[in-house]
Order: structure tokens, then C-alpha cells, then sequence
């Protein structure tokens, strides 16, 4: 039988280009990636015996053929059980599975194996006999239905957790089932058509660039772990049982940096230190959850987070080189056993959000018995009030009068939300705002506090006041709408309202990085005649474009 080799050396080719790849790029040391590595090798064995058993002829010896033939059906066949295992790590399910599931799992594939290793005595699956001849057994068949069996378990795990993982990777992996299948029943029908090999390595290629593409694992800044793995990784944790401590570090100082020293420098600082954590931890255990906050994971050794806090506070004391720059930061330190202080992942990211927001002392390692956890409380019961207020429409706008030097007389108000509430009391707005920005119910408190200015422009008592126009405080939320124009413009229609009543206020912050769309909106809502504000000049990046950019008729300088 003359076999169609081109396709094998194709799948060598995609195979040896996709292990430099594999080698060259940085990656995580963690088992999803080790077992890719695995799925690689036998892969790629598996062209290569298939290859060398096809070319080789009598003058081998057939001993030495029979060796060929079943080194290929057992790296061959390995490719199901060690591709579910990859499955297994890339769903976050092997910690959670018992010993005598994995037993009945990969009980089938250790029987195919012996299978094959004790065909040459029993000529059960495949065998050559001493003219050279390839003979398939009576249990060949076997192989296809274990590999099916595979198949099945594969597709399985990965509708039961479809809510976790992203389109991307459910699609690689079920092209991966999909593209093997196709390539099997084709050599089935076509068996001088050597395509099976080349089919793995399509689906290698194509996983390595999917499901292998760490990229938005991977802090751009830090390139150190992000959140989001963070986050995976502590569930993972917390679902095994195993308990683990976690130490985080905060820089206060990041803020004042970034406003003194610019953008690069400061990412170059945080860059600097991310390596030097570097030095206490390995790749897989290192995290940059943002705002400053750098999160370093252990086994549960407070010993060892001991001796780093030590370390690093001693690290502290010494100047730090940036490019041609000197200067000594700062940080804080926070130790968390889990499951003792927390047991769940949301729980886990409350009490980090906390950490960076509290008060630290530097000079301290602080637990959980340090943090204040009525803060937690504290904003359950606002996140609490401000539902309830938006529900009840029970936000309160006061309005604050802005006097003219000039002619001596109040000319225009602003419109200032207030929040009080019956079981927490007033809450004041630098508590409620930010907590309504974060979670997304700034824009319901924005149409309110708009409409609210509206009804009292067309009750004429602004006008009777001498009030021109009233000033109206923007989230950079609201900004970034698109139908923002569309929402103001129709609510100043119900109420007769004309745009020169209006004058929106934006912060400086949220102007010195206006993208697109909230420029567009600034615009359309200047061209109608509304004037814009800018507030808080002096807080953020200030500099001269954006106040040529954008159409602002006011600035208001920070005290």
C-alpha cells in the first residue's frame, strides 16, 4: 500500500513552528500550561513515529517496524486522555475531582495501552508480521471508541462550565473535537491518506494562539498577573479546600507621583517594583489587582510573609532610581489568611477593595482584626440608601448661589444632590457619589438631579431670581453615553427649557482623558447652545488641549 506522506510532514512542519513559539514566548509556569506543553510532545511523537513507520522498509527489519507501528498508536492514543487533562486544568475542574472519578476517566486509556504494548504476542490491535506486513486486529476499533469516549467526557466538562469560560476558549476546543473527527473519518475511509496527524496539528496551532494567548492574562504596565486571573485563581483555591495566605502591598504615594513626575515615570516605578516582588514569589503567584495594589500568594506560611514584609520595608528605606530621578515611596502592607479571614472570592475582593482605601500605617503589617470592617457595612448600608432613594425619587437638589463681582448681584446657581436617609441619616455626597459611580447608578442619580433642575427652571423661580442659567455637575459616566444628547435634549423639551438655562460641569479629570464619544456629546450639546463648565482646574493632568478642544465657557480653579 503506498501511503500520501505530505500531510504528516506538514504537521511536523505546523509542530516544530508552534514548539519555537511555545518555547520563545513568556508564559506562565502554571499545569494548564505545562499540560499544553505535554499535548505538544506526544502530538508532535506521534507525526514523527507515524512518519518513520510509513518510510521504513524491510531492510529495518521488522522487529524494528513492529517498534515504529506501536510507538505511534501509543503516542497516538495518548492524545485523548492527555487532551481532556488539558481540559480539565484550562476549566478549572481537576482540583475538584475525586481519585475514583480520575480512576474511571483514564481506566480505559490504561487498557488501550496495554493493549497495544502486548500486540505484538496477542495481535489484538496491530501488528507486522515477519514479511513487513501491517495487520490491524480484531480490538483495533477499540482505539476509535476509547478516543470517542474521550470526546464525550471533553465535551461534557465543557457545557458544565460554559458560564466560566470565555467564547474563545469553548470555541477552540470544541474546533479542536471537530476538526480530529473530521480528520479520522476521512483517513477511516481514505486509510493511504495520512491526515490524522495533520488535523492535531491544525488544532494545536489553532489553540496555541486561542486559549495559549496570555495576553489578557497579563498587566500591560507590571506584566505581572492581573485581576481577573487573581480572581480565578483564589476560587480555584477556595474550591479545593486548600488553604492559602495572600499579602498585599499598596503604594499611597502612586497618585502623587503620576501628577508630579508624569505617566512614564510612574509606570516605570511600578514596573520596577513589580520586579522586585519578583524576587519573593515566582511568576504564578504574583498579581497586580490595580489602584496601586500588587497581591503576592503563599501556601499558609505567615512565617514567610513575615520575613518578605520585612524585607521589603527595609527595601523602602532606600531611594529608588527612575531613569535619571531619585525618590522614596511608601507602602502598605496587608496579610490574609483564607479560608480563616474570608472563604469566598467575593468576600476575598471586598476586603481587598477596603484595604485600598484604608488609612494604613506603614510601619505595619496589618490582618483583618486591623480593618475596619464597618467600612463594609458602612457601604452596604449607602449602596442600601441609594436604591432606595432612587426608587423613591427622595434625592434632594439644593441650589447654591454664584455671586458676580462684577454687577454686584447672584447670577446664575449650581445644583447640588443631597442624600438624606431615614434609617442612615444625611449622607454626604463625597460618600454616595463615588459609591454610585463604581456601580453604576450615577446615571439614574444624573437624569434625576437634571429633570429635578429642569422643573425648577420652568417654575420661573430661577428667572424671578435673576438666575440666568443653573450649573449641573457630570459623571464622566454620563458623558460616555450614547444617548446622552438624545436623554438631555428630551427632558429639557417636556419642561420648556431652553439650552442657554444649562451649564454643565465636567471635572478636569474626566476632560484630560475625553475619548470620542463624550467629545462628540460635549459638542452636538454646545452647538444647541448649552454651556460647559470646567471644574476642579488645577486637581488632574492640567494642560492647554483639551481647554482648546473642547468648548468650555467656564473654568473653575480648585481652591
Amino acid at each position: 500500500m503506498t501511503y500520501i506522506i505530505h500531510y504528516d510532514i506538514s504537521a511536523l512542519l505546523i509542530f516544530a513552528f508552534t514548539a519555537i513559539i511555545f518555547c520563545l514566548k513568556k508564559r506562565i509556569p502554571c499545569k494548564e500550561n505545562k499540560m499544553f506543553g505535554v499535548l505538544l510532545a506526544v502530538s508532535a511523537l506521534s507525526a514523527v513515529f507515524d512518519l518513520l513507520a510509513v518510510i521504513s522498509d524491510m531492510d529495518w527489519g521488522w522487529q524494528f517496524k513492529n517498534l515504529l507501528h506501536i510507538s505511534y498508536y501509543i503516542t497516538h492514543n495518548l492524545i485523548p486522555p492527555v487532551f481532556l487533562t488539558y481540559v480539565l486544568y484550562v476549566t478549572n475542574s481537576m482540583s475538584l475531582i475525586s481519585t475514583g472519578s480520575k480512576i474511571i476517566f483514564y481506566f480505559p486509556s490504561v487498557i488501550n495501552i496495554l493493549l497495544i504494548l502486548s500486540s505484538p504476542l496477542t495481535k489484538l490491535i496491530i501488528f507486522v508480521d515477519k514479511e513487513g506486513n501491517y495487520i490491524r486486529g480484531p480490538l483495533q476499533p477499540l482505539c476509535y471508541i476509547v478516543a470517542f469516549y474521550y470526546m464525550i467526557l471533553i465535551v461534557t466538562f465543557m457545557v458544565r462550565k460554559r458560564r466560566n469560560l470565555s467564547s474563545q476558549t469553548i470555541r477552540a476546543v470544541i474546533s479542536y473535537i471537530g476538526i480530529v473527527f473530521v480528520s479520522v473519518i476521512i483517513q477511516i475511509f481514505c486509510p493511504t491518506l495520512l491526515i490524522e496527524n495533520f488535523g492535531c496539528s491544525v488544532c494545536i496551532i489553532l489553540m496555541m494562539f486561542t486559549i495559549q494567548n496570555q495576553d489578557n492574562m497579563i498587566d500591560s504596565t507590571t506584566e505581572m498577573l492581573n485581576r481577573s486571573i487573581f480572581i480565578n485563581n483564589c476560587a480555584v483555591k477556595f474550591h479545593s479546600a486548600n488553604a492559602f495566605s495572600i499579602m498585599l502591598i499598596r503604594i499611597p504615594d502612586f497618585n502623587m507621583l503620576m501628577k508630579n513626575f508624569g505617566g512614564n515615570i510612574s509606570a516605570s516605578l511600578l514596573k520596577r517594583f513589580a520586579n522586585y516582588l519578583y524576587t519573593f514569589v515566582k511568576l504564578e503567584n504574583g498579581y497586580y489587582l490595580e489602584d496601586d495594589c500588587f497581591a503576592l500568594t503563599f501556601p499558609d506560611n505567615s512565617e514567610q510573609i513575615k520575613k518578605i514584609y520585612r524585607d521589603i520595608c527595609g527595601k523602602m528605606k532606600k531611594n529608588w532610581h527612575i531613569g535619571s530621578m531619585d525618590t522614596r515611596i511608601t507602602a502598605c502592607f496587608m496579610q490574609i489568611n483564607c479560608p480563616n479571614d474570608v472563604n469566598s472570592t467575593e468576600s476575598l475582593m471586598d476586603l481587598i477593595e477596603h484595604f485600598k482605601h484604608f488609612d494604613c500605617d506603614n510601619d505595619k503589617l496589618l490582618t483583618i482584626t486591623d480593618l475596619n470592617f464597618k467600612t463594609s457595612d458602612r457601604r452596604k448600608l449607602v449602596e442600601k440608601a441609594i436604591d432606595k432613594a432612587i426608587e423613591n425619587k427622595s434625592f434632594e437638589v439644593y441650589y447654591q448661589p454664584i455671586y458676580s463681582e462684577k454687577e454686584d448681584r447672584i447670577i446664575s446657581c449650581e445644583a447640588l444632590i443631597r442624600l438624606y436617609d431615614d434609617e442612615n441619616g444625611f449622607i454626604p455626597p463625597d460618600e454616595f457619589i463615588p459609591i454610585a459611580e463604581e456601580n453604576g447608578k450615577i446615571l439614574k442619580i444624573g437624569n434625576f438631579v437634571f429633570e429635578e433642575v429642569c422643573r425648577f427652571i420652568h417654575k420661573k423661580t430661577a428667572s424671578e431670581l435673576g438666575i440666568r442659567y443653573v450649573q449641573i455637575n457630570l459623571s464622566a459616566v454620563q458623558c460616555m453615553q450614547s444617548d446622552f444628547v438624545e436623554q438631555f435634549t428630551d427632558i429639557m423639551n417636556k419642561y420648556d427649557v431652553k439650552p442657554s438655562d444649562i451649564c454643565l460641569e465636567i471635572t478636569e479629570t474626566a476632560a484630560a482623558y475625553t475619548p470620542y464619544i463624550m467629545e462628540k456629546n460635549i459638542k452636538e450639546l454646545s452647538k444647541i447652545g448649552i454651556k460647559f463648565a470646567l471644574d476642579d482646574y488645577g486637581t488632574g493632568y492640567s494642560n492647554m488641549k483639551y481647554l482648546l478642544d473642547l468648548p468650555f465657557m467656564f473654568i473653575k480653579l480648585e481652591k
